[in-house]
């Protein structure tokens, strides 16, 4: 009877423990981010593990290997950088504002359009019940690098649309001003009554009058003998 009663007051004391081991929690932050090449990037990796042994950033996609692990052993921090790559790229701080747990900031500076990649933090602790080394990853956080800052990619988008409307009405005017010019030129083609040519007035030409310089009168005089018509007229 005793013994079974020892052995419920271990079980509620128990109980406690087995509740906080599942319910311990991991978080990141963010859960995407979109910047331009050579920009840097911040993931917050938190979790309410008591005592962790390391934390390690993992990629999904590429590679699929730890690119920096942090060791935790009697309080201090040592970062290992694995991939060769990231080398000098990858800064450490502590989470100021995590008050129970642990929590690490880390900074992915002069990030490329190869970086792109889900990124997540895994958690390494000793599971005392099963005496076995495990880890608690985190959901992840989605870095998208492009060559332009998407903002900017907005803001010309939206030009070239306002460029093409542009454009578009711009050729719609010119096409009803073409087909205005066309139909006037029908209906004046149409309507056109060439005028006649009008002659030239006729230039009155003087007429010519003769002025008798010299007009002798015709002389009959009976006693002429001769009739001789020269010298009549000199016009």
């Amino acid at each position: 009877m005793k013994a079974h009663w020892w052995n419920c007051v271990l079980g509620l004391l128990c109980m406690p423990a087995n509740v906080m081991l599942s319910t311990w929690t991991v978080s990141q932050d963010p859960s995407s981010i979109s910047l331009r090449v050579n920009s840097s990037a911040k993931i917050t990796c938190s979790t309410s593990l008591p005592e962790p042994m390391g934390l390690s950033l993992k990629r999904a996609f590429h590679d699929k290997r730890d690119i920096v692990f942090l060791s935790l052993k009697n309080g201090l921090v040592t970062k290992y950088t694995i991939v060769e790559e990231f080398v000098g790229r990858i800064n450490v701080a502590p989470d100021q504002q995590i008050r129970a747990g642990y929590g690490f900031t880390l900074q992915l500076s002069l990030l490329g359009q190869e970086d792109t990649d889900l990124y997540y933090c895994s958690w390494i602790y000793f599971k005392s019940e099963t005496a076995n080394i495990e880890t608690l990853p985190s959901n992840g956080t989605i870095i998208i690098v492009k060559e332009r800052d998407p903002q900017e990619q907005c803001r010309d988008h939206i030009w070239d649309l306002i460029l093409i409307a542009f454009s578009v009405t711009a050729l719609i005017v010119l096409s009803f001003l073409f087909a205005g010019v066309i139909v006037r030129c029908k209906r004046f083609k149409k309507n056109f009554r060439p005028a006649r040519a009008v002659k030239p007035p006729r230039v009155n030409r003087p007429q010519h009058v003769c002025v008798c310089q010299q007009c002798p009168y015709l002389d009959t005089y009976v006693n002429n003998p001769t009739l001789d018509f020269r010298g009549i007229l000199y016009c």
